[in-house]
């Protein structure tokens, strides 16, 4: 689950908590908007072949796995610390 800076910003109004100077440095892409009536078949369609995909992307745990075990595998912390953020908002918010 990604969230976006708009819904960090939101529950930082929420609880109030000041606005800080740092800068997330990870990309988040925008939310996905809700799409006109015309187009809601196809949200359907999409909806359903999204939901037939695994959770897990197989391959893409093998390449992470790999990079680990070699050493090549790097995060910056700043990533890191960004998402554990996001997602303790996000759990604070639900």
């Amino acid at each position: 689950m990604q969230i976006s800076l708009e819904e960090v910003r939101n529950v930082l109004r929420a609880y109030r908590i000041p606005k800080t100077d740092q800068v997330i440095t990870e990309f988040v892409p925008e939310p996905v908007r809700v799409p006109p009536e015309s187009d809601c078949a196809l949200a359907r369609e999409i909806a359903n072949q999204l939901a037939q995909l695994p959770d897990v992307r197989s391959e893409r745990v093998h390449q992470i796995r790999q990079a680990l075990e070699t050493g090549v595998y790097k995060v910056p912390a700043s990533v890191v610390a960004s998402a554990f953020i996001r997602r303790l908002l996000a759990d604070r918010i639900e």
